[in-house]
């Protein structure tokens, strides 16, 4: 979500209007709700301070509102929190190790993303199993999603769907499609550039 998105997101979960929050941010006037709009929008960039002040109003921390840095801790925590409210990625133990899991019955569980995992977790299997290079694997990943569409006739790429051969099964437990957290930070990344170019389009 852009910062926009997250300010709608939390005022909507704060039950406010967009006059209320205006008011409640000191905004004068009767462009009080304007003001909230076009911050909402993206046509206005708040600045620190009133990002701190929209996070006093709503009760979060700052970082849930900008756009979260992978980089740091505390922005790779919102990064995965924004992930669950976007995907219904969350997260569980598996066999005493930390793990993701994408639940199914989520209100946003989005099978597109499954796809997309899916399609990594076979990039990965083939890598770790040695049926292609690092530079494949690499190119594979940093060309994404450019070899998404022709990838099922590639069998360097992905498998060959007219071969029979099919991708190894995702570990599914109790309605839930697990994965690692060894790749995380690269996922996140790659969505996260997502939503960035979706920001810039608007």
């Amino acid at each position: 979500m852009s910062i926009g998105e997250r300010i709608r997101f939390f005022r909507r979960r704060k039950g406010l209007t967009q006059a209320e929050l205006g008011e409640a941010m000191g905004f004068a006037g009767k462009s009080t709700n304007v003001r909230v709009a076009q911050y909402e929008w993206n046509r206005r960039e708040p600045k620190r301070d009133v990002i701190e002040q929209f996070a006093e109003i709503f009760d979060v921390a700052p970082e849930a509102i900008q756009s979260p840095e992978i980089d740091t801790k505390i922005g790779f925590m919102h990064t995965l929190f924004q992930m669950e409210d976007l995907y219904g990625l969350t997260v569980t133990v598996l066999d005493g190790y930390i793990c993701l899991k994408q639940d199914i019955n989520h209100p946003k569980y989005n099978k597109e993303v499954a796809d997309d995992l899916r399609a990594w977790y076979v990039m990965k299997n083939k890598l770790t199993t040695g049926s292609i290079s690092k530079d494949d694997y690499d190119e594979w990943r940093y060309k994404y999603p450019m070899l998404r569409e022709d990838a099922g006739s590639k069998e360097g790429y992905y498998y060959n769907q007219n071969s029979g051969v099919q991708p190894p099964a995702m570990e599914v437990r109790d309605n839930t499609a697990i994965y690692s957290e060894s790749d995380v930070v690269k996922i996140l990344q790659f969505y996260k550039d997502q939503l960035m170019e979706k920001t810039n389009d608007k």
